[in-house]
């Protein structure tokens, strides 16, 4: 086989050029901490990086969803213990109002702090959450659920439309909650329904006007209330662990993946530092073969 300068001299080129590309792209990697520099130079890996990175995002904003729905379930949680609380304590005012021993004047006192109860209920229908947002209006989140009309009557004023998240699975939770399933109507026993808050103002009315039979069926009334809110404070407390439950298995899930994108894309920086030294240490000597090699005659080559 013939041999020419010119042939060892492009070996020993092409050689360098191959080490100092290799280099380069080590330290290039070192710089940034990944793997891949170019979908190009890995396009199954690069694609495989893109839909788990596609998966995270999408379970972040799922994530940040339920995050927002386990704030709005908790404000709810508190007003709907805050307001059995106080049916609780209307009951035993009409309890105590009821008691035929009660003259007129001490049935109005009662009837003043039942007022007052009455009051706090429908500052608690209006309840918003962190964001500002009613609570009990339905999707009308930004009008309050209860408002009194010209004549003191209380009037829902926000829709019977109702929105879920999905939580799992084939699963979803209520996310919107309208005021007249929580602050809902009494049906009495000779059927007629009657709205939460006029119930109430009839109880307090027939105390004020020391009438024994609207009182004692106002504590009927009452005992139906506090069910009904009984009632949405259990579903509350479902859909709140139901919400919980689907978190934690997302941040299993987002774990597993965001390991398993590590493993993928991030650089095993002491693999890379121990074989950038070697790099180096081979253009070293590719670089001191070169000169000796630029320096020979071919006639010095055959002669050696």
């Amino acid at each position: 086989m013939k041999i020419s300068t010119s042939f060892l001299f492009d070996r020993a080129t092409e050689r360098m050029s191959t080490t100092q590309n290799k280099l380069a792209t080590t330290q290039a990697q070192l710089a940034v901490g990944k793997q891949i520099l170019s979908p190009s130079s890995a396009p199954d890996q690069a694609a495989a990086i893109q839909r788990l990175k596609g998966e995270v995002q999408r379970q972040d904003s799922h994530m940040r969803t339920l995050d927002v729905a386990l704030r709005r379930f908790g404000a709810e949680e508190n007003a709907l213990s805050a307001s059995n609380d106080l049916l609780i304590r209307l009951k035993e005012l009409a309890i105590q109002a009821s008691n035929d021993t009660l003259g007129p004047d001490d049935r109005k006192a009662v009837g003043v702090e039942m007022k007052a109860l009455r009051d706090q209920l429908l500052s608690l229908g209006n309840t918003q959450d962190d964001s500002g947002n009613y609570l009990f209006s339905g999707t009308r989140v930004n009008t309050p659920a209860f408002a009194e009309n010209g004549t003191g009557q209380v009037q829902y004023q926000g829709d019977q439309t109702q929105t879920s998240i999905p939580a799992g699975v084939e699963r979803t939770v209520q996310f919107t909650r309208a005021g007249t399933d929580v602050f809902s109507r009494v049906v009495r026993g000779d059927g007629e329904a009657i709205g939460f808050f006029d119930s109430l103002d009839q109880m307090i009315s027939a105390t004020n006007n020391n009438e024994t039979t609207g009182i004692q069926q106002g504590i009927a009334d009452v005992t139906q209330m506090h069910n009904t809110l009984t009632l949405s404070q259990a579903k509350n407390g479902s859909d709140q662990q139901v919400i919980s439950t689907q978190k934690g298995v997302l941040e299993e899930s987002q774990l597993r993946m965001k390991s398993t994108l590590s493993e993928i894309e991030d650089l095993d920086y002491a693999e890379a530092v121990t074989r950038m030294n070697k790099e180096m240490m081979s253009l070293e000597a590719a670089m001191s073969s070169f000169s000796k090699i630029s320096g020979l005659s071919l006639f010095d080559y055959i002669r050696g």
